[in-house]
């Protein structure tokens, strides 16, 4: 691996060389400098050959013998202690593992079981290069970042999030691959997005759903989010069959719903378009573009959210679970759907009705989850 060799001061001065200069300049012997800092001239002659360290009390006679501020002696001593030791093995490791590390959470990455990496710096290397299929020195990927998607921009540590995003897409592209379906069929996926409202409300729903998905050859799985990334799902091209992925970051069934139905509506109206690229959404982020819009406006078509909104409007201000009740049954929708939009449009305290709101990952069948 190559690796841009450290410049160093061709000569390392340490503080000893200081000391002397000012002993000439004011004609002083070491043992006159001893005898006024009270220490005996053996340790003097240490300090001056640069054997002993500087220490904060040693740094604060210098300044006192000599006018100048104690830090003045504290960094010439450390300056020339750092230039003196050529970097350790160690050193080297943790140089090369944090290199990596602001490329992709190899720990995280670890434990979740997606790829395995032992605690060296030739594992985090070797985790790289499986990943991306290149030499850990290569990072034109993430300077191009041919991702499209919609993440949170706005955040402290920006180039980890943007990264962290980029190293999960690249990591769920290849698990997506592993999964077998059979040829695309758009016709059926039409069909599926029409009729999506009525799988809410099946007490099966979330597996058929992803079983009809499949039989569409439309790849589906679970993988979840990395830390700093935000996500919620995903969809992209697997050579000839459009992929969703779905993170879990809220184990609920409404988000599942609105998080697939959103999926699905990229699938249909902008990936065609889009036959390299990928759709990563944070479905909580502000200033979305166009096609995301558009793809939540889909979503809460395919989700009657307008007749559900229509139903709710009289009872607003108190939405009993018997006309909660009422409104499904009225429009075929499950009960969390319906209060996840409702929420959603404000129309319903977020404290109340979550009840509703069950856990959807342990719904899920374990061939759909990757981790």
């Amino acid at each position: 691996m190559s690796k841009q060799k450290e410049l160093r001061p061709f000569v390392n001065i340490g503080p000893g060389h200081t000391i002397k200069k000012n002993l000439d300049a004011l004609g002083w012997t070491q043992e006159d400098l001893a005898s006024m800092m009270d220490i005996s001239v053996k340790q003097l002659s240490h300090i001056i050959n640069n054997k002993a360290r500087i220490t904060i009390e040693t740094a604060r006679l210098l300044a006192a013998v000599f006018g100048t501020s104690a830090e003045f002696w504290v960094n010439l001593d450390t300056r020339y202690r750092i230039h003196l030791e050529q970097d350790t093995n160690k050193e080297t490791s943790a140089q090369r593992k944090a290199r990596i590390r602001t490329y992709m959470p190899v720990n995280e990455i670890t434990k979740k079981g997606w790829f395995i990496s032992e605690n060296t710096a030739d594992g985090y290397e070797k985790m790289y290069s499986d990943i991306w299929d290149t030499s850990p020195d290569d990072h034109s990927m993430y300077e191009q970042s041919p991702e499209r998607y919609c993440a949170r921009q706005n955040r402290e540590n920006e180039d980890y999030t943007s990264r962290y995003t980029y190293t999960w897409s690249r990591i769920a592209r290849i698990k997506a691959h592993s999964f077998s379906v059979p040829e695309y069929d758009i016709s059926k996926l039409e069909v599926i997005s029409r009729q999506l409202s009525g799988y809410t409300v099946q007490e099966n729903g979330v597996t058929q759903v992803l079983r009809d998905l499949n039989a569409a050859g439309v790849k589906f799985l679970v993988l979840s989010h990395l830390s700093k990334t935000y996500l919620d799902g995903a969809c992209f091209w697997d050579e000839r069959n459009p992929v969703i992925v779905y993170t879990g970051r809220y184990d609920r069934v409404d988000n599942f719903w609105f998080t697939l139905a959103h999926e699905i509506a990229h699938v249909l109206l902008h990936l065609p378009g889009f036959k390299d690229k990928s759709f990563l959404d944070d479905l909580k982020a502000d200033g979305n573009s166009a096609e995301e819009q558009e793809a939540d406006s889909a979503a809460e078509e395919f989700l009657k959210a307008e007749q559900i909104i229509s139903s709710a409007k009289p009872f607003a201000g108190y939405l009993s679970r018997s006309r909660l009740k009422t409104i499904s049954d009225e429009l075929g929708i499950g009960t969390a759907v319906i209060v996840g939009i409702l929420q959603h449009h404000k129309m319903v305290d977020y404290r109340k009705l979550n009840s509703y709101k069950e856990a959807v990952l342990e719904r899920i069948p374990a061939e759909f989850i990757v981790g």
